[in-house]
């Protein structure tokens, strides 16, 4: 592979501001860790609510204007990143202190906590779905758990291992291949094309889910 296609991970530097040699993400880099954060389970099946209140159209129309809404609010937030090389939380004590940073952080820990929760529940059914009821009515316990483990280990390695290590060299490519399989899968199927022309039951408002999205 060109070395101009590789992917290359920084250092990490903490809470003190990247020097800017060391700034040497590229596009490449950047779009494997956000378009992990973009294609996952969860995002599918957040998808699954927007109908039948929706149309599917009207679905496919509201996701593509919510996710350029929610790139927009990202890449605000980038700039300042990106400007002043610190991270997130950090670039909030100019304006709310550093003691007054600590609440948006323990409110984003708190956030972060339910979200993996969710994400975990998510992953166990899904697990459960794939391999059947092999233990049972504990089958999504048991995946579940898995899962649990195997993400806590990521996490004690830190960002290095999980980025550089796992996501980068592994995870984003089963990703990819998973979410082109579950595509096919679907557009393959004769009565999703009779979907296209089924109109929503208009249970849910086209604000609240742009909302959702």
């Amino acid at each position: 592979m060109p070395k101009r296609f590789e992917i290359r991970a920084p250092p990490e530097w903490g809470i003190e501001p990247v020097p800017k040699e060391h700034k040497i993400l590229r596009g490449i880099d950047l779009f494997v860790l956000w378009s992990s954060l973009g294609v996952g389970l969860l995002v599918l099946v957040a998808g699954s609510l927007l109908v039948p209140g929706l149309s599917l159209i009207d679905a496919f129309v509201v996701s593509l204007i919510g996710s350029l809404i929610g790139s927009a609010l990202l890449a605000a937030a980038g700039i300042i990143g990106s400007e002043y090389s610190i991270p997130t939380m950090v670039s909030l004590r100019p304006i709310l202190g550093k003691s007054g940073s600590y609440i948006p952080t323990a409110l984003n820990v708190i956030q972060l906590i339910g979200w993996t929760a969710f994400e975990l529940m998510i992953m166990g059914a899904a697990a459960a779905n794939i391999s059947g009821p092999i233990l049972g009515s504990y089958t999504r316990i048991f995946w579940t758990i898995i899962f649990a483990i195997w993400c806590a280990a990521l996490a004690i390695g830190g960002p290095l291992v999980f980025v550089r290590k796992w996501l980068e060299r592994v995870a984003i490519w089963l990703v990819y291949l998973s979410t082109i399989w579950i595509t096919l899968q679907v557009l393959t199927r004769p009565e999703t094309w009779s979907l296209f022309m089924k109109p929503g039951d208009g249970t849910l408002p086209m604000l609240l889910a742009l909302d959702l999205v």
